[in-house]
């Protein structure tokens, strides 16, 4: 259910509605997931059947503060898996709904993330556990790709902060070197903008693949509903450190509508659970919208090339 009252920033945004997406034409369905893409050379296709119904060799939980199990899968092609919790509950379900709106958004940067269910005989948990059982006897969860190789970033540092911060405001130079590491900085800002995942920099939770890319991950925290004043206010705080942005990125968050986003999370097979409710897409429109006044409000000032360098 929504808050009653809204901040006065998010209460013009749902009195203007999604202005900017009125005025493009409505996008056509996102592809099925057989598609071309790839994440880290591997078929998303390919990963997606796997982490979905290969057979489970072996488990380990590696979570801190909630259930993550490493799951070692048949094939070669492994995955982390989210369940259903009595501590955490379906907060699984923003993981799959990361690497949707990842897409949407043209991105590869978002480990693929599907929903399965699996056997309480498999999972073989203590009595303790707080994961929780359907009538079949088995658990709801998110199975997310196992990335291979992932690296420290370090760019969540308090000194590496500091640094790329200044890169991404407007009247500083990027170095040439470093443009890359920029835009993909700066376009995780937006993503977690989006998803309303305020608590990325907490410590961890930037590292890169093997090839040196920043890998999006851990987005349990986002869609939060009613996603109240605070946390626009926190999400904004960090929205607001850069000021520059990958031009592509802003033009698919400008085209997204109600339809795009629900067909493209319709395409995760549980259809009793989809990844958002219907009032967790509003409140990503209403974010989307927030985000495109920022991001239009600067290119008045600093004029488009400079605020969308990428």
């Amino acid at each position: 259910m929504m808050r009653r009252w809204l901040s006065p920033l998010l209460a013009a945004a749902v009195a203007l509605g999604p202005l900017a997406a009125r005025s493009q034409p409505a996008p056509v369905a996102p592809p099925a997931v057989a598609d071309a893409r790839q994440f880290g050379g591997v078929s998303e296709a390919r990963i997606l059947d796997a982490i979905r119904g290969a057979r489970v060799l072996g488990r380990q939980n590696v979570g801190s503060t909630s259930v993550n199990l490493h799951l070692r899968l048949e094939g070669g092609i492994d995955a982390a898996w989210k369940p259903r919790t009595s501590t955490h509950r379906d907060s699984y379900r923003a993981e799959i709904a990361a690497y949707r709106l990842n897409r949407l958004l043209g991105l590869n940067r978002v480990p693929p993330a599907i929903s399965r269910a699996i056997p309480r005989a498999t999972l073989r948990l203590a009595p303790t556990s707080p994961v929780l059982f359907e009538r079949d006897n088995t658990a709801r969860g998110a199975a997310i790709y196992w990335v291979p190789v992932l690296r420290p970033s370090r760019i969540d540092g308090p000194e590496e902060q500091e640094r790329w911060g200044r890169w991404l405001r407007q009247g500083r130079t990027v170095p040439p070197d470093q443009a890359r590491r920029a835009e993909e900085i700066s376009t995780l800002l937006v993503f977690d903008f989006l998803t309303g995942n305020w608590d990325r920099w907490s410590g961890a939770n930037v590292p890169m693949d093997a090839e040196g890319h920043l890998i999006y991950r851990d987005n349990n925290g986002g869609f939060e509903e009613p996603f109240v004043d605070g946390l626009l206010q926190r999400s904004r705080s960090l929205l607001n450190r850069t000021q520059r942005f990958s031009r592509a990125v802003i033009g698919r968050a400008r085209a997204m509508t109600e339809a795009s986003v629900l067909a493209e999370m319709a395409l995760d097979p549980d259809r009793a659970s989809p990844p958002l409710s219907a009032g967790q897409v509003r409140s990503l429109l209403r974010r989307r919208d927030l985000l495109l006044q920022y991001v239009d409000g600067l290119a008045r000032r600093h004029g488009e090339a400079a605020v969308l360098p990428w």
